[in-house]
């Protein structure tokens, strides 16, 4: 379960290769396996009237308290989770809202939450509704039957924070489509790279490290650039814009650097823009924050440059350090490939959906046949 209209209409492209698998979560992989499996569409609107006015009424809370979870959207899922044995949504704001909703399913299937940023959800919500915002997080983890987290920091610190069983959490580890996201041909760009919308991006100190190369920001945020500096800000991002996944390859490929510069959060967040990057052969320049994920597979001055949150000289020296040296420049992309290839491809995410499914009695419906299209794993 997650926002499905977007999936469902590029599984075509995924199927034929103009669209990367790491958005499905293995979901493509199960099939093949011959698992009875189904994407359910997380932002589905309930049927009646009321409900659909009652659901503006929830967006419009969450839109006040900083904080995302929806009745009316578990009662539209509701057909699906009732069709079901087990349940797995991949975002969080579904996830909890599951765990405080789910027993008003009928016919309730096991309830399988994933979340990419718990731990610090609560210090990003205004001081007056912290606490219950706690509370309400604590009830909705105490209303799932498993847990899992993108990032293992991310993990020990929710564990820790909200009282969750250890033995009730799991890690899942994010790879990516090292069959899409590919070097191909394009070469040394002129332009540093930075993409991403997710809240934890810190724009200001990349903006504020004036490197001399311009910079090309794409990302649905708010961004303030000063007048003096070379900034082109693209609005948007590859989901539902016209900035598609091929186009996003080309940017990579054509960039000198792509710099993923992020708040010191347990959120191991940009992840998906990291690792396509460094699938593409790109050099890459990391926040190294305290939720960073694979953190003993991110080897600093070899396969990335690691450089502190929120500074911008050192963000800066790390950028003019690629730049003025073309073969480490080379030397590190190649490293970035073969850690992607090796450490971070599709297989390992694709074994972990199938452990999800498999450790709550899923298995496949009959032996599947090849597909006929493979799937994009080793």
């Amino acid at each position: 379960m997650f926002p499905a209209q977007s999936r469902t209409d590029r599984l075509t492209g995924a199927r034929n290769g103009s669209v990367p698998h790491e958005f499905f979560y293995g979901y493509i992989a199960l099939q093949d396996a011959g698992y009875e499996v189904d994407m359910a569409d997380s932002r589905s609107d309930p049927k009646s009237p009321l409900g659909r006015g009652l659901l503006q009424l929830e967006i419009r809370r969450n839109a006040l308290v900083g904080f995302g979870y929806s009745l009316q959207r578990v009662l539209g899922a509701s057909d699906a989770l009732t069709d079901s044995t087990v349940a797995i949504s991949f975002t969080d704001g579904f996830s909890l809202s599951l765990g405080l909703y789910g027993h008003r399913v009928s016919q309730r299937p096991t309830l399988v939450g994933g979340f990419h940023g718990l731990a610090d959800t609560v210090d990003f919500v205004p001081r007056a509704f912290r606490q219950a915002t706690h509370r309400r997080i604590k009830r909705a983890a105490a209303g799932l039957d498993h847990l899992f987290f993108f990032g293992d920091q991310d993990r020990l610190q929710s564990i820790k924070r909200f009282g969750i069983p250890p033995e009730k959490t799991s890690l899942y580890r994010f790879g990516v489509d090292t069959d899409f996201w590919s070097p191909g041909s394009a070469r040394n760009g002129s332009a540093v790279l930075a993409v991403g919308s997710d809240p934890k991006r810190d724009y200001a100190t990349l903006i504020a490290a004036r490197c001399a190369a311009p910079l090309t920001l794409l990302t649905r945020l708010p961004i303030k650039v000063p007048a003096d500096r070379q900034v082109s800000v693209v609005h948007g991002s590859y989901h539902g814009s016209p900035i598609t996944d091929i186009v996003l390859r080309d940017m990579y490929r054509s960039a000198a650097v792509v710099v993923v510069p992020l708040l010191d959060v347990w959120q191991p967040t940009g992840y998906s823009v990291t690792l396509q990057a460094m699938a593409c052969g790109r050099p890459v320049v990391l926040s190294n924050i305290k939720g960073l994920w694979d953190r003993n597979l991110f080897h600093d001055g070899s396969n990335c440059i690691l450089v502190p949150p929120g500074d911008p000289a050192k963000l800066a020296q790390a950028v003019e350090r690629l730049r003025s040296d073309p073969q480490l420049c080379e030397r590190m992309g190649v490293a970035a490939r073969a850690t992607a290839e090796k450490h971070f491809s599709m297989g390992r995410m694709n074994r972990d959906t199938r452990n999800l499914v498999e450790c709550f009695g899923g298995k496949p419906a009959a032996r599947p046949s090849a597909p006929a299209v493979a799937a994009h794993t080793r």
